[in-house]
């Protein structure tokens, strides 16, 4: 991981970037920076299997989901999910990223915005998002399901069972 580490260190030291790691349930149960930091790793180990450049892509998925919600759009699930890429790539561009990093940025929310994805890399973190969001998703189910067998099972909180000898 020394190369992925390369390629994303000087973004993580950001404190504009840690700042994510304010929003929490960005992904049921994950924080933005948690979400965005997971993204990047498999959209850097995709881009090594398909011989993509793994830069651009560990850049792109790192800042995929860098905004804030401070604005009216946001404060419902669909405006958040047309307008946050154009706002994750004019962030992106606005610290100096590439080209490539910014478009791969911009579409990967191609469904809800216009244009596709029209790089290798920016397919790759269009597909590293969705299977991150995939696995936060089952992670996230899986912690319910747990906690409801412990309620059906115990007829309370396990914590309360266990606390309460």
């Amino acid at each position: 991981m020394k190369k992925f580490d390369s390629y994303t260190d000087d973004l993580l030291r950001r404190p504009e970037i840690q700042r994510l790691a304010r929003r929490r349930d960005h992904h049921f149960r994950q924080n933005r920076l948690e979400h965005s930091l997971a993204t990047a790793r498999v959209a850097f180990w995709m881009a090594r299997f398909l011989r993509a450049d793994a830069r651009i892509c560990a850049r792109a998925a790192l800042l995929h989901d860098w905004f804030f919600e401070d604005r009216a759009e946001h404060h419902n699930r669909f405006g958040a999910n047309v307008r946050h890429s154009i706002i994750a790539a004019a962030n992106a561009e606005g610290l100096g990223e590439v080209g490539a990093v910014v478009e791969a940025i911009r579409t990967h929310m191609w469904i809800y915005v216009r244009g596709k994805p029209r790089t290798r890399e920016a397919w790759i973190v269009w597909m590293a998002d969705n299977i991150t969001w995939l696995t936060d998703g089952f992670k996230s189910f899986g912690k319910y399901l747990r906690r409801k067998a412990r309620l059906f099972i115990y007829g309370q909180s396990w914590r309360e069972v266990t606390h309460a000898s």
